[in-house]
């Protein structure tokens, strides 16, 4: 089973560093729940497997009692998994076969952040004692598209997966921007589904973060697209 480390970096470094300092009771995973009596008893975070300790106090390291999930907040996480998961499928098929050097550097990027923030959702999925998609562990089922997961919006189809793996040259880098960028829409259009109705404030911070980050790709793209046609 593949370890999640410890996550920094990304537009979900506000979900890492919060997961960090919580008080969650126990996860899934067997990680250590702080425990201080008072918030000036210096307490020490144990640290995900190959990840040093951190040392808490004040209130940081005053254990917070654990309230009711939101079921709208954890569907969004599971969904934003299985979302993001098949854009680090889509950048990796693709990789190989781009020719343009801004397309290759934005197939990179978007793998190099949402591999992170895979890990960051599944950790708070965890220490609420949610299920995890397997999308979050297992890469055979990244490829996945619709199955299983009703309409989500913006995933490729197998049909134009197996395209884009096929795909050479400036045709290549052509279809992959059209893809992904149809697949970032669809990522806002789950972002705003779960301004409806999700209530968690660090859920909403993390919507929030992949709002702005996923238009603004989406605007790089479009430039590229014209640049390409």
């Amino acid at each position: 089973m593949r370890l999640r480390p410890a996550l920094s970096s990304g537009s979900l470094v506000v979900l890492a560093t919060a997961l960090a300092l919580s008080g969650c009771s126990g996860s899934a995973s067997g990680a250590a729940t702080p425990v201080a009596t008072s918030p000036d008893a210096p307490v020490i975070q144990p640290g995900r497997p190959g990840q040093p300790n951190t040392s808490l106090t004040g209130t940081a390291a005053v254990p917070r009692p654990a309230g009711p999930v939101d079921p709208d907040d954890v569907r969004f996480m599971q969904d934003m998994i299985v979302h993001h998961a098949q854009a680090v499928v889509m950048s990796g098929l693709a990789q190989e076969n781009l020719t343009d050097t801004q397309v290759r550097a934005i197939a990179s990027r978007i793998a190099d952040e949402q591999e992170p923030e895979i890990d960051a959702m599944a950790r708070w999925l965890e220490q609420r004692r949610q299920d995890v998609p397997p999308q979050a562990e297992n890469p055979q089922f990244r490829a996945v598209s619709h199955a299983g997961h009703g309409q989500m919006k913006g995933m490729a189809t197998p049909q134009q997966l197996e395209q884009l793996a096929r795909a050479r040259g400036v045709e290549a880098d052509r279809l992959f921007l059209r893809l992904m960028t149809a697949h970032h829409e669809g990522a806002l259009a789950m972002v705003l589904d779960h301004q409806k109705d999700g209530t968690d404030e660090l859920v909403t911070q993390v919507a929030d973060e992949i709002h702005v980050t996923q238009q603004t790709q989406i605007n790089h793209m479009r430039v590229m697209l014209d640049r390409l046609a």
